[in-house]
């Protein structure tokens, strides 16, 4: 009889292990990270107060403090091209059928996802919107740049939606619906995938007049007089060093200061252009928040990073199809919008639509060259942020020169989320992706990688390999920078070094021309975004 009971007790055992082996993991949060990636919009390589800017930031700063920063990340010096190449772990300027992407892949391992702000990958959100890509949850705006008071193909899910409430500015709505994401998150035992992308401080200038006046006293100096200031406190910081990052002489357009005309109004642009970089962080500081007060904070890899470098763009007449709705819609309303350098009429309120242009932006991205659509560093090096109490590894407040690019977040969130890279998703072909994992780095791990990074935008090219870089401006001569002694791009090795020259330019018109490529042994194309 006892033997009996023993081995019925057994067998109920073993079909309980069955049962609980035949369940769905409910403990999937706990075991692996969300993942958050924060992207802004053109702005410079020193603006956040923790790469030396004058802007206040602290709620980024404080990520900054307990986190890891990158002093070389990069992206592909323009704002499409640069998503698409982060959500596919491809070098492109669109998504295409052949690519799956970041939530597409999470989303089949588990995780919850969701996205807020500016999607520029698509206008219709009922044909080629985050819904169709993998997300759950979408609030933005289609296109690439709008009105921060009315933006333009404002978006919720795949429906039309208008700006709600009469203080309504863009950059704290996107704080707001994200942390409304955020405390969906926490209702499941799931994961979850977050992406928040914002505007500011792409043009145009929009802020609140509050916030505008916070900072009009701090740029009377001008842009010289900032660019000098910040170079000093990246030096002071241990961001940077003189050695391999000497200050490059001021861009040949830069006009000077003393001898320039309207000056207040340059002052307040700078001002707004501030304002903008503010009302983000404070909706960072929301979104932290807002994880704290979940409990989700201490399991969530954060990880921020802009598109491209600071913007040169001066706007003007009716060029630019989102000033075109604006002054369309103003038109109808019997109201005149002021668009581009209208030096008597200020800018940051909603029937302006002006930028900051190119003589801040050159101050913007101390100590860097070029701008924003140019990938020598100025245009393609990105101040990085990862933050990750429960998994990151290094010593908090740490600096690394390790190097990272946006194409690398698809195999960092694979690695994260243990998915698996398909070679057919639906009923469609994907092409291999050309990512590479950041969590080493994370993990504290030293990394040397045999591996290459590739630029090609508004016909600017250029090849990242080992210690050199070549860029390429248009039909002129390649030039050559060791980036491990020269990370300011201020010396062109090129003429001493023709070898390692044509090294890099066989990399890439084996890439860009010749099929099998070297990376994936299958056609590689890396288009052009002009």
């Amino acid at each position: 009889m006892l033997s009996y009971i023993m081995s019925f007790i057994k067998i109920l055992k073993l079909n309980f292990l069955i049962l609980f082996l035949a369940l769905p993991n409910n403990n999937l949060k706990a075991e692996r990270p969300n993942i958050m990636i924060i992207l802004t919009d053109d702005m410079g390589f020193s603006d956040l107060g923790c790469f030396g800017g004058e802007i206040e930031t602290p709620n980024l700063d404080r990520l900054a403090a307990n986190g890891l920063r990158f002093t070389e990340f990069y992206n592909t010096a323009r704002c499409w091209p640069t998503r698409a190449t982060m959500l596919s772990g491809r070098y492109s300027d669109g998504l295409s059928s052949s690519q799956v992407i970041i939530p597409e892949l999470l989303k089949g391992s588990g995780y919850q996802t969701a996205m807020v702000g500016k999607w520029h990958l698509g206008m219709d959100p009922k044909k080629d919107g985050p819904i169709q890509r993998g997300f759950d949850d979408f609030y933005g705006t289609m296109t690439g740049a709008g009105s921060f008071w009315d933006p333009y193909t404002l978006t919720r899910n795949t429906e039309p939606v208008d700006p709600d409430g009469e203080n309504y500015y863009y950059t704290d709505k996107i704080g707001t619906e994200a942390v409304r994401q955020i405390e969906t998150f926490a209702n499941s035992e799931k994961p979850f995938f977050q992406y928040v992308a914002f505007t500011a401080a792409h043009w145009p200038m929009h802020a609140p007049e509050k916030s505008i006046q916070k900072y009009m006293k701090m740029y009377k100096g001008g842009w010289e007089k900032l660019r000098n200031e910040r170079y000093q406190r990246m030096l002071k910081m241990g961001i940077i060093d003189k050695e391999r990052w000497p200050l490059p002489t001021r861009e040949s357009w830069v006009q000077d200061w003393d001898t320039i005309d309207h000056k207040p109004w340059r002052i307040r642009n700078q001002a707004i252009y501030a304002a903008m970089v503010d009302h983000m962080d404070q909706a960072v500081g929301n979104i932290i928040n807002a994880l704290k007060r979940t409990k989700q904070f201490e399991n969530t890899l954060i990880i921020y990073f802009h598109d491209n470098g600071a913007c040169p763009e001066h706007l003007s007449g009716n060029g630019w199809n989102t000033a075109n709705n604006i002054l369309a819609k103003a038109k109808r309303e019997g109201k005149e919008v002021a668009v581009g350098d209208k030096y008597d009429v200020m800018m940051g309120g909603p029937l302006t639509y002006g930028s900051v242009g190119h003589n801040w932006a050159n101050a913007q991205n101390t100590p860097m060259r070029r701008y924003k659509s140019n990938v020598h560093n100025g245009g393609a090096c990105s101040p990085a942020i990862m933050h990750w109490p429960k998994g990151l590894k290094t010593k908090p407040g740490s600096i690394t020169d390790q190097r990272g690019h946006v194409i690398d977040m698809l195999a960092t969130c694979i690695d994260l989320a243990g998915s698996v890279y398909p070679k057919k998703f639906g009923d469609n072909n994907i092409d291999p992706h050309e990512s590479l994992s950041l969590v080493p780095i994370l993990k504290g791990k030293k990394v040397n990688r045999d591996h290459f990074y590739l630029f090609n935008h508004s016909g600017t090219h250029a090849v990242v390999k080992g210690d050199y870089k070549i860029v390429r401006e248009g039909k002129r001569p390649w030039s050559l920078y060791n980036l491990a002694e020269n990370r300011t791009e201020t010396i062109n090795l090129a003429t001493k070094n023709p070898d390692v020259v044509k090294s890099l330019e066989l990399i890439w018109n084996c890439l860009l021309y010749t099929s099998p490529s070297p990376r994936d042994k299958r056609q590689s194309r890396m288009p052009s975004s002009a």
